[in-house]
């Protein structure tokens, strides 16, 4: 399961899928217009004058063509027009006032341009269990989801989520508001097209082909070797959460991907789990998991460990007996950005020391002046 892959883009490690946050299962294999053994090249376009069109760069060597949203990929000037679910929107000029709607599109933002030109994220955001960015965004206005919000920031580009009721998007709108209603796609390629789209949106488009690259990078950097394992020396890994009730990650699931990726079997996926499913204790003895991580804050994430270790039920558990349960960042394994990609680099230290040595992933390059 790789979480950044080619379809279109060429970018396929031969694992099964991902859909992050309980999308569900994909495929990541497709034709390419990208060799794989290259990287993304950069445009050259000149995206500073308004109003000019760039020279028509050649398909092989423009990363744009084949993502989804952009109407004319040529088009490296001002106006610039993108199809969103809310039909086809023009944007005038170079955005200078950017808010999301998604705490997901809000680190991709962050990743492309400077937090200066973000007047507004959501309260997920700001949250450092629920975010790795959060220290970044401490200073910009915490905004909600309405339109009375949304317009107190005075923003000149809205980026909506799948989710956010068309009403909504259509009363921003209204406003006078330029906003764009994006399909925020767990596939890989979905995930890198994205981060395209995002910088072809901001005018950002060499920062968004610089962090492709970065991400692409360091996602085949981990696969290399983890997709390389015998399927005999692959640990089966059991990805749970307990706040009210218990929950399993399944097939289909952003735990499934970062597992699979990482090198492990999904103990829920090999259960028959489909989805973040609700369970029970036998369900973990039924799963038989060699290691359980636990992605909560670190609070309740200790306790729960504490809960499981001192089950009487899960003593002859392999992970409960040696002691393979761990507490792992919610802001890296919970994520519906590229942010994903540490979580499987996390991981797979956990599982491959050797082959991983070093325990805290880095953080990706932010872009100049943040």
């Amino acid at each position: 399961m790789n979480l950044f892959g080619r379809s279109k883009l060429r970018w396929c490690v031969g694992l099964s899928a991902l859909a992050l946050l309980g999308g569900a299962a994909f495929s990541a294999c497709g034709d390419d217009n990208i060799p794989a053994t290259t990287t993304i090249a950069s445009t050259g376009a000149d995206t500073s004058s308004a109003g000019v069109t760039s020279p028509a760069a050649s398909p092989t060597t423009n990363p744009f063509t084949s993502v989804d949203g952009i109407v004319d990929p040529t088009n490296h000037g001002w106006p610039r027009d993108v199809k969103g679910l809310n039909g086809t929107i023009t944007i005038e000029h170079k955005p200078t006032r950017i808010t999301t709607m998604s705490a997901g599109f809000d680190e991709i933002t962050l990743g492309l341009v400077p937090v200066s030109r973000i007047v507004g994220v959501g309260s997920a955001t700001k949250n450092p269990d629920t975010s790795s960015m959060s220290t970044e965004v401490q200073d910009v206005p915490t905004v909600g989801r309405d339109p009375e919000s949304v317009a107190s920031v005075s923003p000149d580009l809205v980026v909506a989520s799948p989710t956010q009721k068309a009403d909504v998007v259509a009363a921003i709108a209204k406003l006078g508001i330029p906003i764009v209603q994006l399909n925020l796609d767990p596939t890989p390629e979905g995930r890198i097209s994205t981060i395209l789209l995002l910088g072809y949106l901001y005018g950002e488009e060499d920062r968004a082909v610089t962090l492709a690259n970065e991400v692409q990078k360091r996602y085949e950097a981990v696969t290399a070797i983890t997709s390389k394992k015998p399927d005999a020396d692959r640990p089966v890994v059991l990805s749970a959460t307990k706040y009210t009730s218990m929950f399993i990650a399944g097939s289909g699931t952003t735990g499934e991907g970062i597992v699979t990726a990482a090198g492990g079997i999904n103990a829920g996926t090999k259960s028959g789990i489909v989805g973040n499913a609700t369970a029970s204790l036998e369900n973990v003895v039924a799963t038989d998991p060699d290691v359980i991580i636990i992605p909560m804050a670190a609070a309740p994430g200790a306790a729960y460990k504490a809960e499981l270790m001192n089950a009487a039920a899960l003593a002859n558990t392999p992970a409960i007996k040696n002691g393979r349960v761990f507490v792992v960042p919610p802001q890296l394994y919970t994520t519906n950005s590229f942010e994903t990609v540490r979580a499987v680099e996390h991981l797979a230290h956990i599982l491959w020391p050797d082959d991983f040595p070093a325990a805290d992933p880095p953080p990706f390059t932010l872009p100049t002046g943040q």
